[in-house]
């Protein structure tokens, strides 16, 4: 670090480490899993309370019902919220935007060293659902926030802090409705995922969740020439699509470097999801199957798209009774920002800093909220304290000094960006 300042900055996180530990504690024992989307106004209500308290402006929005009722009718009846938080400087622009998605998947089986939503500190982890994806990030910014602000560092720019729902289901009543209707407009934006704290993700691979519904026609089991086996024809279909399908995806890769050699190709899994069949004794009259396929940065959309459509009418023609058709369940595009990008270099040269050495800059296999912001034309990279592999398992935790060290980096960011310097008297 160069300066006395950089020097004064750090040393006010460590301080802050108690308060960062309290407010991941309070965060994390509000459960906000999703389905359906529980506690929700609960915990912006306490995120609310936590910024007003260390003097940042706030701002609560409440998404349409009619916006939940297009987007994820099944979960309508739980209200969505969005929650932002402003700092202005000297000026208005630039705008530095940190965006948390405080919603978690579901627990699940298997924890043993604490309940998913009863917070426990051992050595330097805590552990609890939300930890590391990512109520701890969100944690990470908000402690570099008070930090500058307790230190009245002088900034030629803002920062503003939003927490949306819904990324563990597509975002779409979350980032995408905050984006969508402008009610953020930054120059750079940090989304604390865990990636890791000597990693930063420039960008994350797309996604096309669909599903194929096979036809058949029922009939009592005991007289099946009546019928037509719709699993027979799906294992046929099945067929075309791992021979012929699967191959064509996973020979294509990205230039860009990933978290881990396998993951610079594309990828199908085929029959996530299977559902078929009303009793035994019945000839299957429909089977309905899922696949989920990874997009790389290099491809479009529409092409994926297409390449399923082909394989299904291929197999079709190998056997003119197949009655089968397809739809999207899902579409999130892929999204890349520049290495050379100003939010990459400067948020390089923050993490180099301090950990010095130089950060990985990689793609993620998962799909991420940065997409709508990259679509919005702003630059957007996601890095923080989390490890992914600690993301949506049993006994999820994170490292307290890995969550400080990643709020110094983000305060350094700050300050860099917006030419941070003491006040004069």
């Amino acid at each position: 670090m160069s300066s006395t300042l950089d020097k004064s900055l750090v040393k006010k996180i460590d301080e802050l480490q108690e308060f960062s530990i309290n407010t991941i504690k309070e965060m994390v024992s509000i459960p906000t899993p999703v389905p359906p989307g529980e506690n929700y106004k609960e915990f912006v209500e306490y995120a609310n309370s936590v910024l007003k308290d260390i003097g940042i402006k706030t701002e609560i929005i409440e998404v349409p019902k009619s916006i939940l009722k297009q987007n994820i009718p099944e979960m309508a009846d739980y209200p969505r919220y969005i929650l932002i938080g402003r700092v202005k400087g000297n000026s208005e622009n630039p705008v530095v935007h940190f965006n948390g998605h405080y919603d978690v998947v579901p627990p699940g089986e298997g924890w043993n060293v604490t309940a998913p939503f009863v917070p426990n500190i051992i050595e330097n982890k805590i552990y609890g659902r939300g930890t590391a994806d990512m109520k701890g990030g969100i944690v990470s910014a908000i402690a570099a926030i008070k930090a500058l602000l307790e230190l009245d560092i002088e900034l030629n720019g803002s920062i503003e802090i939003s927490m949306t729902p819904d990324e563990e289901i597509g975002g779409l009543c979350g980032a995408k409705y905050l984006i969508e209707n402008k009610f953020v407009n930054p120059d750079y934006v940090i989304i604390p995922e865990p990636s890791g704290y000597d990693r930063i993700w420039i960008g994350h691979k797309g996604v096309l969740w669909g599903e194929i519904t096979v036809y058949g026609k029922a009939a009592h089991a005991s007289v099946p020439w009546n019928g037509i086996n719709a699993f027979e024809k799906t294992v046929n279909l099945a067929n075309v699509l791992f021979k012929e399908l699967k191959p064509k995806v996973e020979n294509k890769f990205t230039e860009y470097n990933v978290d881990v050699p396998e993951g610079k190709r594309a990828t199908i899994v085929i029959g996530s999801i299977v559902r078929g069949g009303i009793k035994t004794n019945v000839v299957p009259d429909k089977v309905v199957f899922q696949f989920d396929r990874r997009i790389l940065p290099e491809e479009k959309f529409d092409n994926v798209v297409a390449e399923v459509i082909e394989a299904i009418e291929k197999a079709k023609e190998q056997d003119p009774e197949l009655k089968a058709d397809f739809k999207t369940l899902l579409r999130a595009d892929p999204a890349v920002t520049p290495p050379e990008a100003k939010i990459v270099c400067e948020l390089k040269e923050a993490v180099k800093s301090l950990i010095n050495k130089e950060p990985k800059l990689t793609l993620s296999t998962g799909f991420l909220d940065m997409r709508f912001f990259v679509k919005a034309g702003y630059q957007t990279v996601s890095y923080g304290p989390g490890e992914i592999s600690q993301a949506h398992v049993a006994n999820e935790y994170l490292e307290i000094d890995k969550m400080m060290l990643v709020s110094k980096v983000f305060g350094l960011f700050i300050k860099n960006v917006l030419k941070g310097g003491e006040k004069d008297e």
